[in-house]
């Protein structure tokens, strides 16, 4: 949820608003990277996201204002009245909900805030989902779940340039306390998995994280080069542009003997694919252990074969990993700065959170300032407060 202190500016920024949306914040620790690549992936919810008050304008004018910077986003006919001017330019975002939902009989005007800075935990997805949400509910339109997802997508594609896939947006809507959320992103297909009692934790590295500005969109590319050589090499015709389109045969086949950089990708696809599987298993079984595992050799592998993370948050999720209590730990989203998560045991997790945020300041000290920790466990995901 939002802190005392943000609930008030948002009331303040929004007196007289009809209804509040929430969008929770997701947590993915074993599936990174491959969900643009067509492969299953999971995900969590967390008690931490952002919340949009709001209620419908006469025209289909959208006119958002955040509660805490007083930055405000106005889009009218199609076109930008006022952006945002910040350090963050959240105006993509308003343009691209505003424009995908069109034509509407009514926009809205409100007022968001959000609990945690940017970097790795899906605060952008969090956003498209609740404007989205808002603006169909401000025209009384039914949008489903999927059919959300697909849209908050396309606002991250088509306007703010990040070539991301569904997982975010569908864990965001999907998710339910206490459940894992598993994604095939070949055909959609959305399980809602009851599991063991969890903590889950989250340190800030203090080094901000923008996706456009680093290395995920070349990740991909790299990906699809991958994919297009296996095919070749395979004698598929058409190629296939994601290494999920492949036959898993072919693609075990072909990988290893790919150009270095292009068989790393393709390698930790495959073996991230993989441990997905194991960590389903272990959730539906209640091994907490084994999840973990699943997780940190998931770290591994985004480290040596996908090439993302900083030195930072590599540390930082080996502090967290070799902490009591906590049984895994990955960097959170593309791993170009932001969180270090973890899965822990409830009765441990608190104290864990404290030994590891106390470790990384006293090591990174230029970072200490900046740098904090939260505790969740698995939660709902987008709701009307």
């Amino acid at each position: 949820m939002l802190t005392p202190a943000q609930s008030r500016a948002l009331a303040e920024a929004a007196p007289d608003a009809a209804r509040t949306v929430f969008a929770p914040y997701r947590i993915c620790l074993v599936g990174a990277h491959i969900d643009h690549q067509g492969g299953t992936v999971t995900g969590f919810a967390i008690g931490r996201g952002l919340a949009l008050a709001y209620s419908p304008a006469a025209s289909d004018t959208v006119h958002v204002t955040d509660a805490i910077t007083d930055e405000t986003v106005e889009i009218a006919d199609g076109r930008v009245i006022d952006r945002a001017d910040g350090e963050h330019d959240w105006t993509p975002f308003v343009r691209g909900a505003a424009t995908l939902t069109a034509p509407r009989a009514r926009g809205l005007k409100g007022a968001l805030a959000g609990s945690l800075p940017s970097g790795g935990l899906s605060s952008s997805a969090a956003l498209s989902v609740a404007l989205l949400s808002a603006l169909a509910d401000t025209d009384e339109t039914s949008i489903d779940h999927d059919d959300l997802a697909r849209l908050a997508q396309r606002v991250e594609n088509e306007f703010v340039g990040v070539n991301c896939g569904l997982m975010d947006p569908t864990v965001i809507l999907h998710a339910r306390r206490d459940h894992l959320v598993a994604l095939d992103c070949s055909t959609e297909e959305v399980q809602v998995i009851a599991g063991p009692p969890a903590a889950l934790i989250a340190v800030y590295s203090g080094l901000p994280r923008s996706l456009k500005s680093t290395g995920f969109n070349s990740r991909t590319e790299e990906c699809r080069e991958a994919a297009i050589e296996v095919s070749r090499r395979g004698g598929i015709e058409p190629p296939a542009e994601r290494l999920g389109d492949l036959p898993r045969g072919v693609l075990e086949a072909h990988a290893p003997d790919l150009p270095p950089m292009l068989s790393r990708r393709a390698r930790h696809y495959l073996g991230e694919s993989a441990r997905v599987e194991q960590a389903i298993d272990c959730w539906r079984a209640g091994d907490l252990a084994g999840f973990g595992r699943c997780a940190s050799e998931s770290l591994q592998s985004s480290v040596e074969l996908y090439e993302t993370g900083s030195p930072e948050q590599t540390v930082l999720a080996e502090m967290m990993r070799d902490t009591p209590g906590v049984h895994g730990a990955r960097f959170c989203g593309g791993g170009f700065g932001g969180f270090v998560a973890g899965i822990c045991d409830p009765d441990a997790a608190s104290d864990a959170l404290d030994q590891v945020v106390a470790r990384y300041r006293e090591t990174y000290r230029e970072h200490a300032d900046r740098s904090f920790g939260i505790l969740s466990r698995p939660s709902d995901g987008r709701r009307w407060l």
